[in-house]
């Protein structure tokens, strides 16, 4: 409908101080002139569009204007507290506990019925992912210690079990690959690291303060490609049929093919660790390594280690 297209245009410029044309008919999926009409149709709607001509022009909205609280509807307060109270499921932060009670007092007593409703149909919980019982106290700690630029040190075990000292700037707490991370300047390294938090131990904020450096993660993770490490390898592996389900759910992001006797053959891009051999094992008998062929060698001096514990 034309005017949920144009409230999404105002509330997408107000978060932005100037957008293309193109930009916004890409984001509403319509066309360069269909905007042109939607800013005329703003413009005497009594929105303070704000209009640049040239290359670098495009349009904006004056600052300080400000939309209404009521056009926050019932769906938008459901999905405000739904993620709210997904992430305060592990961080157990008080602030996150303090905007979501601010958040809960918007919702009139009509609409509470209704999010009750939708909380059937969507449900998401973090608590999965906990890092640990001491999740919450980790969470705070580095919380403080970005929010005041203060050096954290902790004890850090790698991907191939090596244990280090570290001293780190910390800059942002991070979810990413079903993991919870922190991004931040290493001084042992003097280079942009990303830390898996279960992995940290005896983690300590230093009287140290720092000035906080000017890539930030969005940065990081532009030039931060994964499949360009020296230890990402790409697989070629052979499953069982009887693991279709496990297949479908973990290998999606691979290449994935069914040979005539019905077996899945997926090739797929991962870092080579010490997971990496664990989880191929963990499937047993039900897959077979097909490239490269070092990694089938690796796997085969693994498993008749195993063998031997089990025969002695």
């Amino acid at each position: 409908m034309k005017i949920d297209r144009l409230l999404s245009i105002v509330i997408y410029l107000l978060n932005r101080d100037l957008v293309s044309a193109r930009e916004l008919a890409e984001y509403c999926e319509v066309s360069v002139r269909t905007i042109q009409r939607d800013m005329d149709a703003l413009g005497l709607a009594g929105i303070p569009i704000l209009s640049i001509q040239g290359a670098q022009g495009g349009f904006g909205i004056i600052e300080g204007y400000k939309l209404d609280r009521q056009l926050i509807n019932t769906s938008d307060l459901f999905f405000i507290l739904t993620a709210l109270e997904s992430i305060s499921s592990t961080l157990k932060n008080k602030q996150i506990t303090a905007t979501l009670e601010k958040v809960k007092n918007l919702v009139h007593d009509y609409q509470a019925t209704e999010i009750d409703r939708n909380k059937e149909k969507l449900f998401i919980d973090f608590s999965a992912f906990s890092i640990g019982k001491n999740s919450s106290e980790l969470f705070n700690l580095l919380d403080e210690s970005i929010e005041n630029n203060r050096l954290i040190k902790f004890t850090y075990t790698d991907s191939h079990f090596r244990i280090s000292e570290r001293q780190v700037e910390p800059m942002t707490i991070v979810f990413k690959w079903f993991s919870w991370y922190l991004f931040g300047f290493c001084r042992r390294r003097n280079d942009y690291r990303l830390f898996r938090l279960s992995r940290m131990e005896n983690v300590q904020q230093l009287p140290e303060r720092f000035e906080r450096r000017s890539v930030d993660f969005n940065e990081f993770t532009k030039h931060f490609d994964p499949q360009s490490s020296p230890k990402f390898i790409r697989l070629k592996l052979k499953f069982h049929p009887s693991l279709k389900i496990y297949v479908e759910d973990y290998f999606r992001s691979g290449k994935i093919e069914i040979d005539p006797a019905g077996y899945f053959i997926v090739q797929i891009g991962w870092p080579e660790d010490e997971w990496l051999y664990s989880n191929i094992l963990s499937y047993g008998d039900k897959v077979e390594v097909l490239e490269p062929a070092y990694l089938r060698e690796i796997i085969l001096q693994k498993s008749l280690a195993i063998a031997r514990m089990y025969t002695r």
